[in-house]
């Protein structure tokens, strides 16, 4: 399958609440790969749109500096899905059995040095990426094994890829994805707490800027929009800078709160600040 440009959108909310699971923490990986130490290793898993389909992205952002020395050939596994959601998306029932074949995978890409990367769902589909110093002969009989083991369709996609492309521009994070798993990351904090997002609370902002007067114009475009901003809580800042507070009423379900905080980032952005991020209080049932 051919994949587009990855945007974010807010229709992922609906798939979110649909139960399948947000958090991929059980799925942290350490790699013992000696081109790849434990100390570089950082996996992030975050949704996405690639075109009109709603994507995941499980990728390890931690080798992105030493990802140049990775072998230059790139073999991506393409698995189907037996019974995919209507949008595309795997059930629950799925999970298990493809897991056992991620493993199967990372064991034998580790037997080569091999670096897998990462892997994106999408269109009824799982397409996992690995650097490779493998003839595509080899891959082509591993995956034949792995398809009369598991009894999943699967294909490989080899090719060379010397400026990993594959790995930065396929798997890779955007500014507006890094966005999102920050939010994520807050979002899992509060589930800790008891806190499932539902409830329409207050969120404050952050936003800086070099001076007051710099941050008028962004102030403007806020005021016009969705959010309202608090006056005596924005300041100048020990630094020098000017801090900008403002805050918007929604829920803390991931497709709402990423479409404002990346509205606020790009807009920041546009205007010559910084977002800074959000707060929000923790609501639990029983409140």
């Amino acid at each position: 399958m051919v994949l587009g440009n990855r945007i974010f959108q807010v229709f992922i909310a609906s798939f979110l609440l649909a139960g399948f699971p947000l958090s991929h923490s059980a799925e942290s990986k350490n790699s013992k790969d000696p081109e790849t130490s434990e100390s570089q290793d950082r996996w992030h898993f975050f949704p996405c749109a690639m075109g009109d389909e709603q994507a995941f992205i499980f990728v390890n952002t931690g080798i992105e500096k030493k990802i140049n020395v990775a072998p230059s050939s790139l073999a991506k596994l393409e698995l189907t899905y037996k019974s995919p959601r209507d949008d595309g998306l795997p059930t629950r029932e799925e999970y298990e059995p493809v897991r056992a074949i991620e493993d199967r995978i990372e064991q034998f890409s580790k037997e080569e040095n091999d670096w897998y990367v990462g892997r994106i769902t999408v269109g009824g589909n799982r397409i996992f990426y690995i650097y490779t110093s493998r003839s595509e002969a080899s891959w082509e009989l591993f995956l034949q094994h792995l398809m009369e083991e598991s009894g999943y369709t699967m294909r490989l996609i080899y090719r060379e890829d010397p400026n990993q492309t594959g790995y930065r521009e396929d798997l890779y994070p955007t500014d507006d994805d890094w966005q999102v798993i920050k939010d994520l990351q807050v979002i899992e904090n509060l589930e800790t707490h008891g806190d499932d997002g539902t409830e329409i609370r207050r969120v404050d902002h952050w936003v800086y800027f070099e001076s007051e007067l710099a941050a008028a114009d962004f102030l403007v475009w806020a005021e016009s929009d969705r959010f309202t901003t608090e006056p005596k809580y924005s300041h100048k800042t020990d630094e020098g800078d000017y801090c900008l507070r403002l805050f918007h009423y929604g829920s803390l379900k991931i497709g709402d709160i990423s479409s404002h905080t990346i509205t606020l980032r790009r807009m920041a952005e546009k205007y010559g600040g910084r977002y800074d991020g959000w707060e929000a209080p923790i609501i639990t049932p029983e409140e």
